[in-house]
């Protein structure tokens, strides 16, 4: 499995879009649950207009649908089609709907084209059974020789096990915490703080891992703007 674009990062990032909600499909596209389109959507307040049935001919399985949406000042549209080419839901107007639906979220948060739906095609939905790891996606953490993460990036024991529901809004926290550092010292003082590790605590295994790979990424940004800027400063 190949690695997300930074666009495709930045959406996981700001919308709390979990590694198991995304996976890679024909070598190079990204692919996205329906339901965390839908989380996403309702989280962000999209306001839905009454969708136009444009075609339905339920005897030979062709359905078209334009579905209309806004967010703030922002209006996108998009049709949605299935037909016995492209769909073997017996049911082609929820389809149609839902294909519709989704490029209009993803065209209003600008990741169309980025990412994909995974209604948009048979062939898109989800072979494997196992779901997409963390590492898959983000960099591991480093270790060394005595079992410590390098550089200090956060991890710990669970110290409680909560839902993913109530997981992904601390998680969206500090990780925005995180993105905001633009200084790779006070970065990694912040990872190494005992309060930073004790909210890493509330996460489970696969969501620290994650939230390692996050850290690790962004300090090697930093490490890579700062080299930049002393470069410039020797010239």
């Amino acid at each position: 499995m190949g690695k997300p674009s930074k666009a495709v990062m930045e959406f996981m990032a700001k919308y709390s879009v979990d590694s198991d909600e995304i996976w890679e499909v024909h070598g190079s596209t990204w692919v996205v649950k329906h339901k965390a389109l839908e989380r996403v959507a309702a989280e962000v307040g999209i306001v839905w207009e009454r969708p136009e049935l444009k075609v339905c001919d339920m005897a030979a399985g062709l359905v078209a649908v334009l579905i209309s949406g806004r967010l703030g000042e922002r209006v996108e549209y998009s049709f949605g089609e299935a037909s016995p080419k492209n769909n073997k839901n017996a049911y082609p107007i929820a389809m149609a709907e839902k294909r519709a639906k989704d490029r209009v979220i993803l065209k209003l948060l600008a990741a169309h084209g980025d990412l994909y739906s995974e209604e948009e095609a048979d062939d898109f939905k989800r072979q494997n059974p196992h779901v997409t790891r963390a590492t898959d996606i983000l960099p591991a953490a480093d270790y060394d020789q005595h079992g410590e993460v390098i550089d200090n990036i956060p991890h710990a024991e669970p110290a409680r096990k909560l839902r993913v529901a109530d997981q992904r809004p601390l998680f969206a926290a500090i990780q925005k915490e995180a993105h905001a550092f633009a200084d790779s010292k006070k970065f990694l003082a912040w990872m190494a703080d005992e309060k930073t590790i004790a909210r890493v605590a509330d996460f489970k295994p696969d969501w620290q891992d994650m939230f390692r790979g996050v850290c690790k990424e962004h300090l090697a940004e930093l490490r890579k703007q700062e080299a930049g800027d002393d470069m410039r400063m020797a010239g």
